[in-house]
């Protein structure tokens, strides 16, 4: 039996489509499933309240107080955290789970994009994106990641910072975490590119809150060279890309001074 930890703030769009495909497995006792909606203002509690889930209501918007008490619930490892809007089945976890043997304490699945509804700037920033040795070798970034009894001790409570996948990303050594061969989640990405500067706004405090935390390994703002040296295609996109880091980078420092909100959203992923 496994856990599955599902963190939701204004989540009811999207949230039903995920527990569609864990409920299989809930329903037959392999997967526990706790929900935890923190600072809704709409009816996400409301729709996971049907399905066989624990719900927890938080009232206030906190990823890490969310993290605290989906922890708190659950019952199994291995043990997932998943975010309310991917794609991904109960089997895929249950495999998953399944691939955490011997020196394994950590897994994700592969990235995949869902392109659909995205403009070409969106499409080109993400062409070089997705190749960064950062992304493609992290647990970060698709979603989910899954965590073994050992691995999850790691560290005690969740650090109040916004990238807690990154956070989890840096606990393992690359021996210690895997990226499943086969099973992939799917991520849908903005519509333009002001939604994916704000949805980057955000992951990008987050790589800041961890730089200034102690010494920290980030994607440097030149890493686009070696996408472009591997497949010089790419030199197409450099100008979306480098544009968007610098300006998700200010952003993200601006609002470290200006102690900015930590939960914000892509309307646009949402809405189509």
């Amino acid at each position: 039996m496994i856990s599955v930890v599902i963190p939701a703030h204004n989540e009811s769009l999207v949230i039903g489509s995920l527990l569609d495909r864990l409920e299989p497995g809930a329903r037959s006792g392999e997967i526990e499933v706790v929900v935890v909606a923190n600072g809704c203002r709409d009816d996400t509690a409301e729709v996971a309240d049907v399905y066989t889930t624990t719900v927890i209501d938080l009232p206030d918007g906190s990823k890490v107080a969310a993290l605290e008490a989906g922890d708190a619930a659950a019952s199994h490892f291995p043990r997932f955290y998943v975010d309310a809007d991917i794609s991904i089945g109960g089997d895929d976890l249950l495999e998953m789970a399944s691939a955490l043997t011997g020196g394994a304490l950590a897994i994700s699945p592969q990235l995949q994009l869902d392109l659909s509804g995205a403009n070409w700037a969106v499409r080109s920033y993400h062409r070089i994106w997705k190749e960064l040795p950062s992304v493609a070798h992290s647990l970060a970034g698709r979603g989910c990641f899954g965590l073994s009894a050992e691995g999850r001790s790691r560290w005690e409570m969740w650090p109040d910072v916004v990238a807690d996948d990154q956070f989890v990303n840096q606990q393992f050594g690359d021996s210690e975490k895997l990226i499943h061969p086969t099973i992939g989640s799917k991520v849908r990405l903005p519509a333009n590119l002001r939604n994916l500067v704000s949805r980057k706004r955000r992951s990008q405090r987050g790589n800041v809150e961890l730089e200034a935390a102690g010494p920290t390994k980030v994607t440097s703002t030149t890493a686009w060279l070696g996408v472009v040296r591997r497949d010089p295609r790419r030199l197409i996109d450099v100008p979306i890309y480098v544009g968007v880091t610098l300006v998700v980078r200010l952003l993200a420092r601006r609002d470290l001074r200006g102690g900015a909100a930590v939960w914000s959203s892509d309307p646009t992923s949402r809405e189509r």
